[in-house]
C-alpha cells in the first residue's frame, strides 16, 4: 500500500528523518565494533545477509516480488557489486586504520562525486554554483585529511574511501541509466543487497580468515546484526517511505545529518577525538555538497544525484511503480 504523499515535514516525517539519519550514521560505529571480531569482508557478508533477509521480508509483506528476468538480475548484480559489495568492503577495511567519524566525514562527499560522474557522462551539467560547491567540498576533503599526510597507512585508507565514493557515484549513474523505473525501488534495493551477499561470501572465503567464534561478544554480534537489520534493511524502508511522503529532495536532508550522528557516536562511545581541522573540513564538505546540490530546473525532485550515499538506488516521487 502506497502512503499518501504529504510533501511537507510534519512531526511524523521529522521523526522518520531523524531515525534514518541515526541508522545510517550509527553504521560507522557498528562497523568499528564489529571489526573487533570480524574481518572487513565478513562484516559485509553479515551486513548483506541480515539486510537481505529484512528487505526480502518487507518486500513480500508489501506485495512485491523479485524480478524474473535474467537481464534484470544481471543489472542488479552489477549494482550490488558497485554500490554495495565493493564500497562497503572498502569502508570496513579503511576503518581498521581510520576513526569512524573521519570516515563518515569523507563519505559525505558522495553526492558531489555522483554529480561529477553524472556530468562526465552527460546526465548533468556544471553551473557556477555547482563548481563553487564542488570546490568547497574538495577543499574540505583536503583539510580533513591534512593531519594524516605523514602517515602512509592512513593515506592509503583515505584513498580507498575516496575510491568508494566514486564507486557509489558510478553505481548511481548506472542505476539511473539501466535500472531505474524497471521495478519498484524496494525490489531493486532487495535485489542488489542479495546479489552483493552472494558475491561477497566466496570472496570472503578466499581473502579473509574465518572469524573465530571465541572472539564474538554480544556487542560484536549485536553490531553486525544492527548493521544489517537497521543500517541496511529497515533504513531502506524508512528512506522510501519518506520519499513517498515528502519527496526525494526533502528526504536527502538526511545527507547532512549522517556525518553529525557518526562523529558524535564515535566520540561518545569510542572516545574518538577529531582535530579542529578535520571538523572544519567536514563542515566545508557538507556545505559544498549543499551548494552543489542547490535546486535547478535540471535537478528536479527525484534526481538520482541527490540520493544519499547509503541508498544510491534512484527513487521516483509518488511511490514505487508497479512491479514487472
Amino acid at each position: 500500500m502506497t502512503v499518501p504523499s504529504t510533501r511537507a515535514f510534519g512531526p511524523r516525517e521529522t521523526l522518520m528523518l531523524l531515525v534514518l539519519a541515526s541508522m545510517w550514521g550509527l553504521s560507522f560505529l557498528f562497523i568499528e565494533i564489529a571489526l573487533r571480531g570480524f574481518g572487513p569482508m565478513w562484516i559485509v557478508v553479515g551486513r548483506t545477509g541480515v539486510g537481505g533477509v529484512v528487505l526480502f521480508a518487507v518486500l513480500r509483506l508489501r506485495g512485491h516480488r523479485m524480478p524474473d528476468s535474467a537481464r534484470m538480475w544481471g543489472r542488479l548484480l552489477i549494482l550490488g557489486v558497485v554500490t554495495n559489495a565493493v564500497p562497503w568492503s572498502a569502508v570496513a577495511w579503511a576503518q581498521q586504520s581510520l576513526p569512524s567519524g573521519l570516515v563518515a566525514l569523507l563519505m559525505a562527499a558522495v553526492p558531489s562525486s555522483t554529480l561529477v560522474v553524472s556530468a562526465m557522462v552527460g546526465l548533468e551539467r556544471f553551473t557556477v554554483t555547482r563548481v563553487v560547491g564542488l570546490t568547497l567540498a574538495l577543499s574540505g576533503v583536503g583539510l580533513t585529511v591534512a593531519a594524516d599526510l605523514g602517515d602512509p597507512g592512513r593515506l592509503v585508507a583515505i584513498a580507498v574511501i575516496i575510491v568508494a565514493t566514486m564507486m557509489y557515484a558510478s553505481g548511481a549513474v548506472f542505476a539511473s541509466q539501466r535500472v531505474s523505473g524497471t521495478a519498484s525501488p524496494l525490489t531493486i534495493a532487495t535485489g542488489q543487497v542479495v546479489t552483493a551477499f552472494l558475491v561477497t561470501v566466496p570472496v570472503a572465503l578466499l581473502i579473509d580468515p574465518l572469524p573465530d567464534p571465541g572472539d564474538w561478544t554480544p556487542a560484536i554480534l549485536g553490531a553486525v546484526i544492527a548493521l544489517g537489520a537497521l543500517g541496511t534493511g529497515f533504513a531502506f524502508l524508512v528512506f522510501y517511505t519518506l520519499i513517498e511522503r515528502v519527496g526525494a529532495t526533502n528526504t536527502t536532508l538526511v545527507t547532512y545529518l549522517i556525518p553529525l550522528v557518526a562523529v558524535v557516536a564515535g566520540a561518545v562511545v569510542l572516545g574518538e577525538r577529531l582535530g579542529l581541522p578535520a571538523l572544519f573540513g567536514g563542515m566545508l564538505i557538507v556545505g559544498g555538497v549543499w551548494l552543489a546540490q542547490r535546486g535547478t530546473k535540471a535537478a528536479a525532485d527525484g534526481d538520482f544525484a541527490r540520493v544519499p550515499f547509503e541508498a544510491t538506488t534512484p527513487a521516483r516521487d509518488g511511490g514505487p511503480p508497479d512491479d514487472e
